[in-house]
C-alpha cells in the first residue's frame, strides 16, 4: 500500500503541478472533446483560414488588425474542431502556469495559496467561453502573452544575471499582446506597482527604489504608449478602425451632459460588476443555469467529477504559509487585496468606457478575462485575512468544485448544441446538395440556441457549400426575419458586413423552416401552406422560396468531413429530405422507392407534414387509396394538420386522372370545407 507521505512527495516534483491543472483543464472541458464543433463567430474564423485566408486582414482590420493567432492554429491544426479546443485549451493552461508563478514571485510567502489560485483561474466560473474554441483563441492568446511579460519581468528582477535576456522578452511579449487584442491593455497600468513589489522585497533599504522603478517600468509605458497611439490615432486612418472609439465617445458625451447622473451610473456598473465577479459567479454556478436539474444525469456527473477532483488536489496541496526569507512591507494580504483591486478595475476600465457591463450575463461574460484576474486575486486575500488556514482550504475547495461542475455543464450544452448544428448542416446538404450562387436562405429560425446571429449562420452556410471567391463577394448568405429588407418578392438587396458582400433578390433564395423536436427541417413551398407550427408571419416566407436556386446534384461535394465530421446514419429526415428533392424533380418513383426503403428499416415521422411528399407522389402514380391511407397516417401523428392535409388534397384533385372517389373520402375524413 502506498503511504500517503510518499504520495504527497511527488506533488513537489516540478511537473506535478502543471501536470495537475493540465489534467483538471482536460477534465472540465475535454471530457466530450470528440463531440464539441464550432459556435457563434467561430465560423467566420474557419471560413477565412480554410476557404480564404487573403481575406482576413481587411476583415479584421475593422477593430482587431493582426489575426495571427488564428494562421497559427491554423497551421497546427487544420480545421478539425478538436484540434481547435485542444489548442486553445493549452494556451489558457498556459497563460494559467506564467500568472500563478508571476504571483509566486510577487508573494513567495503565500505559494501554495497562489497554486489553489491558478485551478480556480482555469475554470473560473465567470468566463463561460472556452468551448469557442476558434473564437476566444485569440483572447486566451492575449491572457498567455500578458501572464508570460509578468512572469518574464518579474524573474528579471529575481534574477538579476539573466535581466538581459528575460526583460527584452518581456517587453516583446507586451507588444504582441497589446497588438494581439485590447482586453489586457488597461492591466498595463499596474506594472509600475509591481516592479515596486518585486523591487522592494529585493532591496527594501534602497534609498533609489522610486527612480529604479521608473527607468525599468519605462519600456513598457513606452510601449502601451505606442500601443494608443496607434489604436486611436493611427489604425482608425489606414484601417478605419472606428466602432470601439464611437461607443466611448458616446459613453463620453453622456458625461457632458450629465456628469454627476453618469458617474452615479458608471459606479453602479462597476459595484455590480465588482460583486458579480467575486461573489456572485460561484452562487449562480450551476444552480441558477437554465435547465439545470438534478433529475438530469448530467448533473450529478459534474457535480461528482467536481468533488472528485477537488478531493484530489486537496489531498495534494495545502494552503499554508511559506516562511519568509525577509520580511516585506508588501507581503500583507491587505496590499494582495490592493493589487487585485487594481487589476479588477483597470481590467474592468476598457469595457466600461465603451458602454459595456459583465454582470449583464450572456455574450458579455467574455470580458471577464482581464478583470477575473484581479477578482480572483481580492477572493484570496479575503480567505488570508479573515479565515483560518482550515477554512480557507474548505472554501476553496467549495469553490472548485462548483466552478469545475460548472464548466463541465457548459460543455455539456456545447455538446448538444453541436449535434444540433450538424443535424441542421446535413439535412439542408440533404435537401439542396447545392445552391445556384447569390442564393440567400431565409429563416425565422437559428440552427441552433448558439448561432442566433445572421453572420455567423451565413459564415456557415458558405463554409457547407465550398465558398469560393477571390474578390470577397459572397456566393450564399442566411437572414434571420427581417433586418436588411421587407420581405417581398423580387426585392433587390446589398449587405456588406466588413468589406464582405452578398449581392442578392428576395425572388433567388429558399424558406427554410427547422423547429425544435421531432420534425425534420423543411424548405418551405406552396404544399407546406398553413403549418400549424409557423410563428407568426412565418407564412411571408413561402413566396420567396425559389425552388430552382437548389441544384440536385447527386455529384455535389458532401460537406467538409473535417469540419462536419462523417456524414450521419441516415434516418427518417434523410429519406424525408431525398424524397422532398424528388418531389421537387417530379421524379416520382424515387419518392415511392425511398418510402418503401425507410419503411423496411423501421422508420416513421415524427411530424405528419412530412408523409405529403409521399401523398402525393402516390397520387401522381395513380395509387389514390395508399395516398389516401399516409393521408389519415399524416393526421394521427399530429393534430392540427386539418388545413394543410385539405389543401393539398384540393391541389390533387386537379389532376387529370384523380379518382374523386378517394378524393371524396378524404374530404369526410379530415372535414374539409367546400370549395
Amino acid at each position: 500500500m502506498i503511504n500517503a507521505d510518499k504520495l504527497k512527495k511527488i506533488s513537489e516534483k516540478p511537473w506535478f503541478y502543471p501536470a495537475a491543472l493540465l489534467l483538471i483543464g482536460f477534465a472540465a472541458y475535454g471530457y466530450v472533446l470528440t463531440s464539441l464543433g464550432y459556435y457563434w463567430a467561430d465560423w467566420e474564423i474557419v471560413m477565412f483560414t480554410k476557404l480564404n485566408p487573403a481575406l482576413q486582414f481587411r476583415f479584421y482590420a475593422h477593430d482587431r488588425p493582426f489575426p495571427w493567432t488564428y494562421h497559427l492554429i491554423y497551421f497546427l491544426v487544420g480545421s478539425k474542431p478538436i484540434g481547435w479546443h485542444i489548442i486553445t485549451l493549452l494556451i489558457r493552461w498556459a497563460g494559467t502556469l506564467f500568472f500563478v508563478h508571476a504571483l509566486i514571485l510577487l508573494w513567495p510567502r503565500y505559494k501554495s495559496h497562489m497554486l489553489w489560485l491558478g485551478v480556480l483561474l482555469l475554470v473560473y466560473p465567470g468566463f463561460l467561453q472556452q468551448s469557442q474554441s476558434a473564437t476566444k483563441a485569440r483572447h486566451i492568446m492575449t491572457f498567455l502573452l500578458f501572464a508570460l511579460s509578468v512572469y518574464l519581468m518579474a524573474l528579471a528582477i529575481k534574477r538579476p544575471k539573466w535581466a538581459r535576456l528575460l526583460f527584452p522578452l518581456s517587453w516583446l511579449a507586451t507588444f504582441a499582446h497589446l497588438f494581439t487584442t485590447e482586453y489586457f491593455a488597461g492591466l498595463e497600468l499596474m506594472r509600475p506597482v509591481l516592479l515596486w513589489i518585486l523591487m522592494e522585497g529585493e532591496n527594501k533599504k534602497n534609498s533609489h527604489l522610486l527612480r529604479q522603478v521608473a527607468v525599468t517600468a519605462l519600456p513598457y509605458v513606452l510601449i502601451t504608449i505606442f500601443y494608443f497611439w496607434c489604436r486611436f490615432f493611427y489604425f482608425p486612418v489606414i484601417f478605419h478602425t472606428t466602432s470601439r472609439i464611437s461607443d466611448m465617445n458616446s459613453v463620453l458625451s453622456g458625461f457632458q451632459e450629465s456628469f454627476p447622473g453618469s458617474v452615479l451610473y458608471f459606479l453602479s456598473g462597476a459595484l455590480f460588476d465588482l460583486v458579480y465577479l467575486t461573489l456572485q459567479v460561484w452562487v449562480d454556478a450551476i444552480i441558477n443555469f437554465e435547465g439545470f436539474s438534478f433529475q438530469k444525469r448530467v448533473a450529478w456527473f459534474v457535480f461528482a467529477l467536481g468533488i472528485v477532483l477537488t478531493a484530489a488536489f486537496a489531498f495534494f496541496y495545502n494552503v499554508k504559509e511559506e516562511e519568509a526569507k525577509e520580511a516585506s512591507d508588501h507581503s500583507s494580504p491587505a496590499w494582495m487585496f490592493m493589487v487585485g483591486f487594481g487589476l479588477f478595475i483597470l481590467g474592468a476600465l476598457p469595457i466600461w468606457i465603451i458602454g459595456k457591463q459583465i454582470s449583464a450575463g450572456g455574450w458579455n461574460d467574455r470580458f471577464a478575462l482581464a478583470p477575473m484576474l484581479g477578482a480572483i486575486l481580492m477572493v484570496m486575500a479575503l480567505l488570508l485575512w479573515f479565515v483560518r488556514p482550515a477554512g480557507q482550504k474548505f472554501i476553496l475547495g467549495f469553490l472548485l468544485v462548483f466552478s469545475i461542475a460548472a464548466q463541465a455543464w457548459v460543455v455539456n450544452n456545447y455538446r448538444q448544441d453541436w449535434r444540433t448544428q450538424l443535424d441542421y448542416y446535413w439535412q439542408l446538404y440533404w435537401r439542396a446538395p447545392a445552391l445556384q450562387p447569390g442564393t440567400a436562405l431565409f429563416t425565422f429560425e437559428q440552427p441552433s440556441p448558439s448561432i442566433t446571429h445572421y453572420s455567423d449562420a451565413g459564415f456557415a452556410l458558405n463554409i457547407l457549400y465550398h465558398y469560393q471567391t477571390e474578390d470577397g463577394f459572397l456566393p450564399y448568405w442566411l437572414f434571420l426575419r427581417r433586418f436588411h429588407f421587407e420581405y417581398q418578392p423580387d426585392d433587390s438587396f446589398v449587405y456588406d458586413l466588413r468589406g464582405l458582400v452578398f449581392k442578392g433578390n428576395t425572388s433567388k433564395g429558399i424558406a427554410v423552416m427547422h423547429q425544435s423536436g421531432s420534425a425534420c427541417l423543411r424548405v418551405l413551398d406552396p404544399v407546406y401552406a398553413h403549418d400549424p407550427r409557423f410563428t407568426e408571419g412565418q407564412e411571408i416566407l413561402i413566396p420567396l422560396s425559389n425552388l430552382s436556386r437548389i441544384i440536385p446534384d447527386p455529384a455535389a461535394p458532401p460537406p467538409d468531413p473535417d469540419i462536419f465530421g462523417p456524414e450521419p446514419a441516415h434516418n427518417w429526415c434523410y429519406f424525408f429530405q431525398k424524397a422532398d428533392l424528388a418531389r421537387q424533380e417530379k421524379d416520382w418513383n424515387t419518392v415511392i422507392a425511398l418510402l418503401e426503403q425507410v419503411q423496411q428499416e423501421g422508420f416513421a415521422p415524427g411530424y405528419g407534414a412530412e408523409y405529403i411528399p409521399f401523398i402525393e407522389a402516390y397520387a401522381q402514380t395513380g395509387d389514390w387509396q395508399k395516398a389516401y391511407d399516409l393521408t389519415l397516417a399524416a393526421r394521427d401523428v399530429n393534430s392540427g394538420l386539418k388545413k394543410m392535409l385539405c389543401t393539398n388534397w384540393s391541389r390533387l384533385s386537379e389532376i387529370p386522372s384523380a379518382d374523386l372517389e378517394v378524393v371524396g373520402q378524404v374530404r369526410q375524413s379530415l372535414d374539409c370545407p367546400d370549395n
